[in-house]
């Protein structure tokens, strides 16, 4: 009877840690931060393909996207600039200085 439930109590302990431990490796393995969504999206760089009024175009991973530029640097066509932050479907970037 000892037996058995020494057996059952292993048996929980490693299921429970495994899930854990899968559960961590597969969200951010190896020390590696989010890759998904808006947490993975910030701290990103993108590249502005086009100047407007009020606002800037940028490509981010081959899509097209509306940005608002948040520092004073005035925005080239070209230039780099570091995604701080996504509301609705804007971008909010800071153009980044060579």
């Amino acid at each position: 009877m000892i037996q058995l439930l020494l057996i059952i109590g292993i048996v929980a302990v490693s299921l429970f840690t495994g899930g854990w431990l899968g559960r961590f490796l597969t969200r951010y393995p190896f020390g590696r931060s989010a890759s998904t969504g808006i947490e993975g999206m910030k701290g990103r760089v993108v590249r502005i393909t086009a100047v407007k009024e009020g606002f800037v175009e940028v490509e981010f991973e081959s899509q097209i996207w509306h940005a608002i530029v948040l520092n004073d640097i005035p925005p080239k066509i070209g230039s780099k600039a570091r995604i701080m932050d996504l509301k609705g479907n804007k971008l909010y970037v800071d153009i980044i200085l060579k």
